[in-house]
């Protein structure tokens, strides 16, 4: 098992459209929550968490990773897109593609993955016209999106129709990746359980580097170091693991209940633990909602996802102004997080909404942390207005941008704006009520409006 290429692909779609059966029929070992195991999902008769199943594929070890469908577990797939290779796309043939289908592609391709295989399931529930219109109806949700390769696949689980069809596709499509086993170990942690007698293991896929039973971890954002005790793949042991491999690893100096997903297992100094970062995002053009001002959204930035704070910026002459309302495709904001995570510059960010009602589109933008500061300077724009009281033959007079000869002295200098786009620039206080001589660069009447921004700074506080 050791000598196959490892590939991971993700399994996603609208709840109840058969991904599940689809695993059971394509999978050969089953490891952490795999076909629902998970003995909520077992009551309520849905996938409630990531579940991982594998098969060999000539000289491929294919590792499944089953994401919820249902609207309320979005963040579980989410979770799935940051580990996988490429992905299984499950339309039902009867029902068709459902608004989760489209969140499922756009958090695909947010995630940066190129190649989806779109599965259109219970085929023997539908004659070929119904078919054809279910798979035209995804090519024109899934055009234009980036995506490199897509092929298209019926199947029937029940019947055990298309498999075959559905192994040679994937074998088609898939390409060995390029993993880095040289950099330092890292990896993100989707399970963590205690076995009797053995004590805690974390699962997870390894993003880079090497390990080896008897080093040192640590695991982040809590800091604390533990020997490796054991590795095992699929319940198969190993002395080794490295970039790519799916693993369990037996840390029992840990407590399991303290570990978390999207926590990560690497060595000291790698990432930094923070409250608070920088991203670089791009609008998502199906989102239909605002972007504001310390708005709330749902963050994922690599695994974990969390509370956030979004407070948009734009580079405004040198510097950075917060943004009150942002319709910009692409804009930078800092991200202040509910608790500390454990970070790199590069990570993927994805937010959504998740106090949207499913029918909504809720991913709001994607993007990748540019920074990782120990805080942020900004600039609040803020407005006083007033208006022309009299026009002289070398200056006009404004009142209302001041209230005392002290206030109109302190903005001698400053430019201001009319309601036209003349621009102007306040000379000196006149009197004492505040009023203010000013020259303006194009005429301007009796009773017009001007207006002066100023640029307060503000400090945003990340805590380490």
């Amino acid at each position: 098992m050791q000598d196959l290429i490892p590939v991971h692909i993700g399994l996603m779609g609208h709840i109840d459209h058969g991904k599940t059966e689809l695993a059971r029929v394509l999978s050969e070992k089953v490891s952490t929550a795999g076909l629902d195991k998970h003995p909520q999902a077992k009551e309520r008769g849905i996938t409630i968490d990531l579940g991982f199943t594998m098969f060999v594929l000539e000289e491929y070890l294919v590792t499944l990773v089953d994401a919820p469908g249902h609207a309320d577990l979005i963040r579980s797939v989410v979770a799935s897109a940051g580990i996988i290779d490429a992905a299984i796309l499950v339309v039902a043939a009867d029902q068709g593609p459902q608004v989760q289908t489209g969140e499922h592609i756009v958090v695909l391709r947010a995630m940066g993955i190129e190649t989806v295989v779109v599965v259109i399931a219970k085929t023997d529930l539908v004659d070929s016209d119904r078919l054809d219109a279910v798979k035209a109806q995804v090519e024109g949700i899934i055009d234009g999106v980036g995506f490199k390769t897509v092929k298209y696949v019926g199947v029937s689980a029940a019947e055990s129709k298309g498999i075959e069809e559905l192994r040679a596709t994937l074998l088609d499509v898939i390409r060995p990746i390029v993993r880095n086993t040289e950099a330092l170990f890292l990896m993100p942690v989707d399970h963590s359980f205690n076995v009797r007698g053995h004590g805690t293991v974390l699962t997870g896929t390894v993003l880079r580097g090497r390990i080896s039973v008897g080093d040192t971890v640590q695991i982040l954002p809590q800091g604390t170091t533990a020997r490796l005790r054991a590795i095992q793949t699929y319940g198969t042991s190993r002395e080794e693991a490295k970039a790519g491999d799916r693993i369990g690893i037996n840390v029992p100096e840990i407590d399991s209940k303290l570990v978390s997903r999207g926590d990560y297992v690497c060595v000291n100094g790698q990432l930094q633990n923070t409250s608070g970062i920088i991203a670089d995002l791009k609008l998502n053009p199906l989102y239909r909602g605002r972007i504001t001002y310390r708005m709330n959204v749902s963050a994922t930035v690599g695994m974990p996802t969390l509370t956030a704070e979004l407070v948009p910026f734009a580079i405004d002459d040198g510097k950075a102004v917060i943004s009150e309302l942002t319709t910009e495709s692409e804009f930078s904001a800092a991200l202040l997080l509910q608790r500390k995570v454990a970070v790199e510059k590069g990570m993927k960010v994805l937010l959504l909404r998740t106090d949207l009602p499913p029918t909504n589109m809720r991913i709001v933008a994607s993007g990748q942390v540019a920074e990782v500061p120990d805080s942020v300077r900004l600039h609040l724009r803020s407005e006083r207005r007033g208006q022309v009281s009299r026009v002289r033959e070398n200056d006009v007079l404004l009142e209302g941008l001041a209230h005392s000869n002290k206030s109109a002295a302190m903005l001698v200098g400053s430019r201001v704006e009319s309601r036209d786009g003349a621009y102007g620039l306040l000379l000196k206080p006149f009197g004492t009520r505040g009023v203010i001589a000013a020259s303006f660069d194009s005429p301007i009447t009796v009773g017009e409006e001007v207006v002066f921004a100023s640029l307060k700074e503000v400090e945003l506080q990340f805590g380490r």
